[in-house]
């Protein structure tokens, strides 16, 4: 089943802010987060993502937002796009994925810790799971 993930307009806010603030661009969207694997190789997969028209497709955070919505947690991602596997030379390599390492990941953490530390600055509460 299909769960929509609306992330908290905080989080957005803090995130955009920061992002502005180190000069990059960002997009915002729908990102289609599945669990199938080497899907950038399945043609009928593929069409059917073209009919969503997802900004981003991504292997990760499908549990983040099922446990987010489950226990009513306004979430939110903040996504580094290492590949375009929608495009026949958009599939991650070995070469471009160290590059993606070397010259976005530890600035992708950076705008990532200086949002969370936006929203304690300004004291803004965080709910917690409940099991």
């Amino acid at each position: 089943p299909e769960v929509p993930a609306l992330p908290t307009f905080a989080l957005q806010k803090a995130i955009s802010t920061t992002n502005r603030e180190y000069n990059r661009d960002y997009w915002t969207g729908t990102v289609y987060t599945t669990n199938k694997r080497v899907w950038e190789h399945r043609e009928d997969f593929k069409e059917y993502l073209r009919s969503l028209r997802p900004i981003a497709i991504d292997m990760e955070t499908a549990t983040i937002f099922v446990a987010a919505f489950k226990n009513r947690i306004p979430a939110g991602a903040l996504l580094l796009v290492s590949d375009i596997p929608m495009v026949p030379d958009g599939v991650k390599t070995e070469k471009s994925d160290k590059h993606v390492t070397e010259n976005f990941v530890n600035l992708h953490l950076k705008i990532g810790i200086d949002s969370l530390m936006q929203l304690i600055n300004e004291s803004l509460t965080i709910k917690h799971l409940r099991f």
